[in-house]
């Protein structure tokens, strides 16, 4: 029933999708918490919900402009299951400006497929990349994706390697004239670049989720599902999925290495999951397993907040 509600994409989808994400997050930043409502906050909090929102509408033009899912809603569902899921997520700024860029570079990486305006895509996303980078020290794991998005659609040409270091230089440059012009110093580049230490390693954290446990269950089935699905029909050298697959193990990665806590790093993970787990749903035999899959999200999204709302009457 759900999934044949979502199956053809409608433009009433989107409005309710928007109207979600946006209770969402005004629950878990306003309500949960427990900040002031002045103006100062509520402009504040406009600006980083108007962020959530932006990398929601470019996941949905990522889906479409690349045809990585049939003509229906489920990229976006998932998206909204997934936050839904783990919304504490939302509540670390530098993580959603960062999550944000990251978004923008995988819709340039993806757009290597077509195999036009070559460089200038790659150009992007390495500037893309680096600006995620500044506010979370760890994005700089992506650009892993980057340059095996260059290997796998087939422009490893050196003068196309070099390309992404020109977009770091870019960005370097640009930050060191901006601080240089409001403080009169050169920034400290070390403050910038990932420090992993065994205190902040949140391996223990992570896996005393139950929600996160179910997305990562979740993630793998879908991922192995295609995977075998590849093999069996001879198009497993796919760059797209590949490509998505990798951006959510690395996005998982970060969030056993980042020094923010509540899950912060799972917000890396969320789009591409969601266009894989779409995927799976849309190409599966059994239906009642799309169904189960959406099911098992929507409940525990529902005991997750039954659970918040409870603790804060009580």
């Amino acid at each position: 029933m759900i999934t044949s509600f979502f199956k053809t994409s409608k433009p009433i989808h989107y409005i309710i999708f928007i109207i979600v994400l946006t209770f969402v997050f005004s629950y878990q930043r306003i309500i949960e918490g427990n900040q002031a409502i002045n103006l100062g906050n509520s402009a504040k909090e406009v600006g980083y919900l108007f962020v959530v929102l932006a990398s929601f509408i470019t996941l949905v033009f990522i889906v479409t402009k690349n045809n990585l899912t049939h003509k229906n809603s489920f990229a976006a569902l998932y998206f909204c299951l997934f936050i839904g899921l783990i919304p504490s997520s939302l509540e670390v700024n530098s993580i959603l400006i960062s999550n944000l860029f990251v978004v923008f570079s995988l819709r340039r990486i993806i757009s290597l497929r077509t195999k036009t305006n070559i460089k200038k895509k790659l150009f992007d996303a390495s500037m893309w990349i680096c600006l995620a980078a500044t506010f979370e020290p760890w994005a700089i794991l992506f650009f892993g994706l980057l340059f095996m998005g260059i290997l796998f659609y087939s422009v490893a040409q050196i003068k196309n390697i070099l390309i992404p270091f020109l977009g770091v230089l870019t960005v370097v440059t640009v930050l060191s004239c901006f601080q240089l012009l409001t403080e009169g110093v050169f920034p400290s580049y070390a403050e910038y670049l990932p420090v992993f230490s065994f205190e902040t390693f949140n391996f223990n954290s992570v896996f005393t989720q139950g929600a996160f446990l179910l997305f990562l269950a979740i993630i793998l089935v879908a991922s192995f599902t295609y995977v075998i699905k590849g093999v069996l029909q001879n198009r497993i050298n796919n760059p797209n999925f590949l490509v998505l697959i990798l951006a959510v193990f690395l996005g998982i990665a970060i969030m056993f290495l980042s020094a923010h806590m509540h899950l912060g790093g799972y917000l890396f993970a969320v789009a591409p999951s969601a266009i894989i787990v779409a995927n799976f749903s849309e190409t599966t035999k059994y239906r009642w397993l799309s169904e189960l899959v959406i099911g098992l999200l929507l409940f525990a999204v529902a005991l997750q907040f039954g659970f918040n709302i409870s603790s804060l009457v009580n």
